[in-house]
């Protein structure tokens, strides 16, 4: 209980080391992200210098072919996510746009983590966020997004990853499904693996929700989620997300198997 009400304090933030430069409860330098982040994908490292250059031509295409004003970010705390919100600003200071506020949709689900909403708050701040929360389902949610939304997003960026449940066949860019508010879905980090994510977050020392910190590889509600088991010390305690050896069992914490990892 200790652990988890400091890192509630903490914003929900790790405890680890980050960044001194992306310590701070300040908007954030976008230009100092775009210089890491960019040298990152010209580093070399190919296994992850690729898909980071990858994922930012993606993000680049997206703003170039739909506007800024018209594009906007789905948001959600989990280190997918945090991982994409990292790239997008450092294209945005690469186009142009170092102090531009993101316009971003939060869908909040039923009996939350604190530490989640914490960090999405933290991170609003931080990253610039337009942040509006609106409760699941997804689908209306989207759609209340979509309708207060002026001008009305024409692409949106999703943090998902083809090992996610219903992911195996996305692109970068995919239109949602019939049914479904319409937009273009835009996926920069679809191809990228588990240890590209948190090589990604650990090279770079960004902040990430202080949960995987304490064993949890895929995050949902408090009603769903739980630290993984394969990550299970000898003391009771678990190592954290980013010791995962087996990358199919992300989501083992999950009670849901169609549960989005994030």
């Amino acid at each position: 209980m200790v652990c988890a009400m400091q890192h509630i304090e903490n914003n929900g933030c790790t405890l680890n080391p980050v960044d001194p430069a992306l310590e701070t409860l300040d908007p954030y330098n976008f230009k100092y992200i775009e210089e890491t982040v960019y040298n990152l994908a010209e580093s070399d490292d190919i296994l992850l210098s690729k898909p980071v250059k990858e994922a930012l031509e993606v993000i680049e295409k997206a703003y170039k072919e739909y506007g800024f004003e018209a594009t906007s970010l789905s948001f959600n705390g989990g280190k997918d996510c945090t991982v994409l919100l990292h790239l997008v600003v450092a294209v945005l200071s690469r186009l142009g746009h170092p102090t531009s506020d993101i316009r971003t949709v939060y869908v909040t689900c039923l009996n939350p983590f604190p530490h989640v909403d914490e960090f999405v708050q933290v991170c609003s701040n931080r990253y610039r966020l337009d942040t509006v929360s609106i409760p699941g389902p997804m689908r209306e949610a989207l759609q209340k997004f979509l309708d207060c939304s002026h001008p009305k997003p024409e692409a949106i960026f999703v943090g998902i990853r083809r090992n996610d449940p219903y992911a195996e066949n996305l692109t970068h860019f995919d239109k949602t499904d019939k049914g479904w508010p319409q937009f273009m879905r835009v996926h920069p980090i679809v191809d990228w693996t588990y240890k590209n994510v948190w090589d990604f977050l650990t090279q770079l020392r960004i902040p990430y929700c202080s949960l995987y910190d304490d064993g949890y590889t895929s995050l949902g509600s408090m009603n769903n989620t739980h630290p993984n088991p394969d990550l299970a010390r000898e003391d009771g305690g678990y190592f954290p997300a980013y010791m995962l050896q087996n990358e199919s069992h992300e989501r083992c914490g999950r009670s849901s198997s169609n549960s989005k990892s994030v």
